[in-house]
């Protein structure tokens, strides 16, 4: 299970710079004093053109040599900004690369560089765009059936399926108060460049609220409907698990150049449905916890079962769509509205 944090990730080590020769050398560097110290505001996840500030401090020469440091990102090869001072304040601009990077803080003796070792520290992010041409999610069919609707500010695409109209997309409704912190709906790992990529994840007390005026969360029957306009048995009755149909439902989509949907031979994807995408679900432990991107699409229904919320979900490995309950609070799952 990985756990994500709304701050970026540090990991401090360092690294010895050794000459070779044919004949082994021996070092007599030594560590400076101190331990690297950064703080940073970078979020898992950012979007191109984004600015935040980086300190660091925290390391000074025995022997009263100056400290500078200085900072490289891996998406730009062979650069560095030097700063020359012991406790520096520097700019970050999120490059406009989708992906992940990697971004290295080093700390380094001015003028001693054959008596102390360099300390570094890593920050690691993943650049989106929330963009239907050049985005993050591609590979999306056209689907020129649809109709475009503007939904809590948002367009949306609506496919008319199983006798109802349907959002192709997760919602992605979230409420933040004066600080940015979210009050209603959450952003996957709490970054808000994800907020409409993946789409917004619900308690089930939430989604009930959720969807906008002329639409409603669906209920079990609207989703054994929906099943069975898409490969569903016909036969199939509300809180019943269904032995096919996730494959129409899903849809081939690659997520910074990745497939999101992994090729399992027991499932056809056709995207002949709503155009699921594996973003997995979300649960309150230690704060929220992302779980099961790739391999699980989890959805809201309005119906409740023995004081639980009642969810359909999709699995990897196999056609199945499958039928859950939840606790009403504690498990956040995407929302799909209906009309």
């Amino acid at each position: 299970m990985m756990k994500f944090k709304s701050y970026c990730v540090i990991l401090a080590s360092f690294f010895v710079l050794a000459l070779s020769s044919c004949k082994k050398q021996e070092t007599s560097k030594v560590y400076m004093n101190g331990k690297l110290s950064i703080q940073c505001e970078i979020p898992n996840y950012v979007t191109p053109g984004e600015k935040y500030e980086i300190k660091a401090s925290g390391i000074s020469a025995p022997d009263g040599t100056d400290v500078g440091y200085y900072f490289a990102s891996s998406a730009r090869k062979d650069h560095r900004d030097t700063i020359l001072n012991s406790s520096v304040t520097y700019y970050y601009e999120i490059p406009d690369t989708l992906g992940n990077f990697t971004l290295t803080v080093a700390a380094f003796p001015v003028k001693s560089s054959d008596k102390y070792f360099v300390s570094n520290a890593f920050i690691y992010f993943t650049v989106v765009k929330d963009d239907p041409v050049n985005g993050s999610i591609t590979d999306l069919p056209a689907h020129e059936d649809d109709m475009v609707e503007k939904l809590h500010g948002r367009d949306y695409s609506i496919t008319s399926v199983g006798g109802r109209d349907w959002i192709r997309a997760n919602l992605s409704y979230v409420e933040r108060d004066a600080s940015g912190k979210e009050t209603f709906g959450r952003s996957y790992a709490g970054s808000r460049a994800m907020q409409n990529i993946f789409g917004a994840f619900y308690t089930w007390k939430e989604a009930q609220k959720a969807c906008p005026e002329g639409w409603h969360l669906p209920s079990e029957s609207e989703w054994v409907a929906l099943l069975k306009a898409s490969g569903a048995p016909s036969d199939l009755k509300p809180f019943e698990n269904s032995p096919s149909g996730a494959g129409q439902l899903m849809v081939k989509a690659k997520f910074n150049g990745n497939l999101m949907w992994l090729y399992y031979r027991d499932v056809k994807i056709t995207d002949k449905s709503i155009s699921v995408i594996p973003v997995g679900y979300a649960a309150l432990e230690d704060g929220w916890v992302y779980i099961g991107y790739q391999s699980y699409a989890a959805f809201w229904t309005s119906d409740e079962f023995d004081g639980k919320g009642v969810y359909r979900y999709i699995y990897k490995e196999n056609d199945n769509v499958y039928v859950g309950a939840a606790d009403k609070d504690y498990f956040a799952a995407s929302v799909r509205c209906v009309r």
